[in-house]
This record gives C-alpha cells, structure tokens and sequence, in this order.
C-alpha cells in the first residue's frame, strides 16, 4: 500500500469558515445500519493468508461474535426493534473524545491542506449487506478519515513513522474507497492538547486494488456466513399455539 506524508502541505487559499450540518439523525442512521457489515468493522473480518499473498475470512472469536451480531440485527427488525435498538448503543471515554474533537480536526485539515470538505455524513449502502459513513468527502476522488485518539501515543506515532497506527483502519478506508469508488483518502490525526505544530498529522491513503480485491472476496464469505445463520430453521418465527379447555 503507498502512503503519502502530507504532515507538512502548505495551506492554499484562505477559506471561509466550514459550516457543518447536522449528522443524519442518530435513530435513522441505527435502523440504517441494522443487520448491514459496516466498514468500521472489516479490521475484524479481513485477515492475510498466511503466506501472505492473499485475504481470508478470520477465524478469530470476535469475527465469529461480530458476525452473529448482524445476524440478530437483522432478526431484530421482525421483533422489538425499539428495545433492541437501545442495546446497540455504544459508548466510551475514548470514543466520546473522538466525537468531541472530530469538526475540529477537519478545520485544522482544511487550514492545512486547502480543501474543502464535504461533510454530509450519511450512511452508504453497497449492498443489501454491507455499508457505511466516511467522515467527509473531497472533490470528485477523495475521502478523509479522522481519528482523534485518546492514547496521544497513537498520534505519535503516526507523525513520526507516517504509518496508519491500527491496521483496522487500514481495511476501514480501503472498504470506504471500494464502496465509493473514489481514489485516495486522507488519513488524520489529530491531539487538541499539544502544542500547535504538533496537533494535525495527515497520511495519504491510495487505492489498494489488491486489499479491495480481498475485503470483496471476504464479505462474500461474511455473506454466506449471515445467510447460513439466518435459514437455520430454529431461528423462523413461530406462531403461539393456544392450548383449548
């Protein structure tokens, strides 16, 4: 994969300040992604072959747990789906400081590079099953992606090494370039609380062919995994059978 130092891009010209819209409602965009494998998640899924020429479906535990989820998404949206919505939230100290610094990182970006972004954040379906949000858009070719980590070390690390710290996120923005058939994503990182020259790093992220190619052959894999779950012949609703006096 070719990655691109853009820590130190000189700034174009001057831009009037980024209006931000609301994100698409928040139950809209739970029942959306409902029983949908979103990109956030293909680090789980998508492993290498072991001699390291290809991609496979993971045989861990949590891509074995993350596959049964959507399976019980999907079940959900024949059930109590108002109740089980609310189980599906998801929240933490780390995730809740990424959130807060988000707009703000995409500010400095585009202070930085001279981009406009777009930041209509909605969910894309690809297909009936897979889908997801990037964090903005950039003209007719490009994506950004954010992360404001809460362990600063992270972004450390990327400044210094100009590598993508989790390689997750590796398959999350190539997933994001496969559905949106875009050309490169600009991975940021951004740390609100060092000195200013320190706080935005930007990694170049191009359009791997070999890693879409794997991330498509897996979610075919995911695919059949959800359809084997959902025709086992126990998990078909039933009707209540009403005893007679």
């Amino acid at each position: 994969m070719e990655y691109v130092d853009l820590s130190k891009a000189v700034a174009g010209d001057e831009l009037s300040p980024l209006q931000f819209p609301e994100r698409q409602d928040d139950l809209k965009i739970k029942i959306a992604r409902l029983g949908m494998v979103t990109g956030s998640q293909f680090g789980e899924l998508v492993v290498q072959t072991k001699d390291k020429k290809g991609y496979t479906l993971s045989t861990s535990k949590a891509a074995k747990t993350y596959i049964y989820r959507v399976a019980w998404e999907r079940l959900l949206k024949t059930g109590n789906i108002s109740n089980g919505l609310g189980r599906l939230s998801v929240s933490s100290q780390s995730m809740e400081h990424g959130h807060e610094y988000e707009q703000e990182a995409i500010l400095k970006y585009m202070e930085r590079t001279g981009r406009e972004v777009d930041y209509h954040q909605k969910f894309i379906e690809y297909d009936n099953y897979i889908g997801g949000t990037p964090d903005g858009y950039i003209g007719q070719d490009g994506l950004i992606e954010v992360k404001c980590p809460w362990n600063g070390g992270n972004h450390i690390e990327c400044l210094l090494t100009g590598q993508i710290y989790n390689s997750d996120y590796i398959y999350q923005i190539q997933g994001y370039l496969w559905m949106t058939g875009r050309k490169w994503c600009d991975f940021i990182t951004y740390d609100p609380d060092l000195h200013e020259s320190l706080q935005l790093n930007i990694i170049r992220v191009k359009r791997d062919r070999e890693i879409i190619r794997g991330i498509s052959e897996v979610m075919e894999q995911v695919k059949v995994k959800i359809d084997e779950i959902m025709s086992d012949k126990r998990l078909k609703p039933r009707k209540r059978r009403v005893r007679r006096g």
